[in-house]
């Protein structure tokens, strides 16, 4: 092709044809503008397509990751705390002269409610993520709900879960060790009557519940957010297919 186009500039060269020639360069330059453009263009495509095809992958990571979390996090911690949180009442009211707990059942109600929901949430899908660059997300909404979720929302959820590990393994379980057997199921008439008029242990009966009650709360909204955001990726993964 150079060669072609070399000859007929030589032509019209040796037969002093000058305008002709002009005109002849100028569409030369003219040809080799409009390729340049073409290739920058399909470059620009092709970079396109990449990049979207990087968004589409982590956006179905991170989906993924927040149906696992949702699955086997979220939805069973609720479950847990709502039906840790009735025994957790009981106590509570007993303490507050509002309900009555046989002596034989009331170690019953302590020893349900010494373990608590440990969350372990997936965060690979994000740190990837981020090392990709999370501006890959072309959607300003989502990507904001996203960064929302793992920066702010999953650090709370893991601090408040903390909290409450905290609190009992600090403060109210050495009480209880220190002066009932925890694993003896029949309590003496003087232990239960201690348990019932210890000041120490009614007023962390109190704070634990407010504790697990905080924690149930902020578990129900973070599922309601994750759930919303796994909607929004659907949406916008059917976006991005078209």
């Amino acid at each position: 092709m150079i060669k072609f186009f070399r000859k007929i500039r030589k032509n019209l060269l040796m037969e002093n044809k000058t305008a002709k020639y002009l005109k002849y360069a100028i569409g030369e330059i003219v040809l080799v503008v409009i390729g340049i453009l073409i290739a920058l263009q399909i470059n620009n495509w092709n970079e396109f397509r990449i990049k979207r095809q990087k968004e589409i992958v982590n956006l179905i990571e991170i989906k993924n990751d927040l149906e696992n979390d949702l699955n086997t996090e979220l939805v069973p911690g609720i479950s847990f705390y709502s039906q840790a949180n009735k025994e957790l009442s009981r106590l509570r009211d007993f303490y507050l002269n509002k309900a009555t707990i046989p002596k034989d059942s009331l170690m019953k109600y302590f020893l349900n409610n010494q373990s608590e929901w440990y969350f372990i949430l997936n965060k690979g899908a994000y740190e990837n993520l981020k090392s990709t660059g999370i501006d890959i997300i072309s959607n300003d909404s989502l990507r904001n709900k996203i960064s929302s979720l793992y920066s702010n929302g999953y650090p709370e959820l893991e601090n408040r879960d903390n909290i409450i590990k905290q609190f009992y393994d600090n403060e109210f379980r050495p009480i209880l060790s220190d002066n009932i057997i925890l694993y003896d199921s029949t309590l003496s008439q003087n232990d239960f009557d201690f348990i019932k008029n210890s000041k120490q242990i009614g007023n962390r009966i109190m704070r634990h519940y407010t504790l697990r009650i905080w924690l149930f709360a902020r578990t129900e909204l973070m599922k309601s957010k994750v759930e919303l955001i796994i909607r929004d990726i659907d949406k916008e993964l059917e976006r991005l297919d078209n």
